[in-house]
């Protein structure tokens, strides 16, 4: 009996803290933040960190800080569905034009630019509650000066979420995530994302989503 209660209690916990990111990411219109990226597939891993800029419903422009293609910069166009990029230093001049499903800017596992930042995080969340996927809490962190919960899926479809078996986020006690761990089929640690500097509802110059 007091397993029964104790489940109901983290049941109601889970859709309280699902229903407060939701009224958080609907009073999102901008945001910009740092973004550390660890993806693995197979022996092969990459590591970087981007700076984020975003305006709904999905204009994205990212930048390379560290790690591979360093400088380098992309822009989601959400209404064309193109993505604008250019290399760094002395090929900044040169800027492409591509579609999203262009496998120059696919990264490891499979995500889109449009994958990219906090966005993707509460679509995840959402879809994974949404399909009824067992979840669980499992606990609270500390970490960085921040606080907040543990949130666990067991994704039923990895196949549609780019090889995902297993995944845990870190979700602030403002309701903004901040981490999110990934493990796959095989229980294989496989990405690691972290959001760092978030600044919500910026403004952003309209320069800054043109490429």
């Amino acid at each position: 009996m007091i397993n029964f209660f104790i489940f109901i209690l983290m049941q109601i916990n889970l859709e309280l803290i699902i229903r407060e990111c939701e009224k958080k990411w609907e009073s999102i219109n901008t945001y910009i933040c740092v973004y550390e990226s660890y993806q693995r597939k197979g022996e092969e891993e990459d590591k970087r960190k981007y700076f984020v800029e975003f305006k709904k419903p999905l204009w994205i422009r990212l930048k390379v800080l560290e790690g591979k293609d360093k400088g380098s910069e992309v822009l989601y166009n959400p209404e064309k569905n193109l993505v604008r990029g250019r290399k760094g230093g002395m090929l900044k001049g040169i800027v492409l034009t591509l579609s999203p499903e262009d496998k120059r800017v696919i990264s490891l596992r499979g995500f889109r630019i449009y994958h990219a930042g906090i966005g993707e995080i509460y679509r995840r969340i959402f879809e994974y509650y949404k399909r009824g996927y067992p979840s669980k809490i499992l606990g609270e962190f500390k970490e960085n000066g921040f606080e907040g919960y543990k949130i666990e899926f067991e994704v039923k479809e990895p196949s549609e979420f780019f090889g995902c078996a297993r995944e845990v986020f870190w979700i602030r006690n403002d309701f903004i995530p901040y981490k999110c761990e990934q493990w796959d089929q095989k229980g294989e640690y496989v990405l690691y994302s972290c959001f760092l500097e978030v600044n919500l509802n910026v403004k952003i110059e309209e320069e800054r989503f043109k490429l």
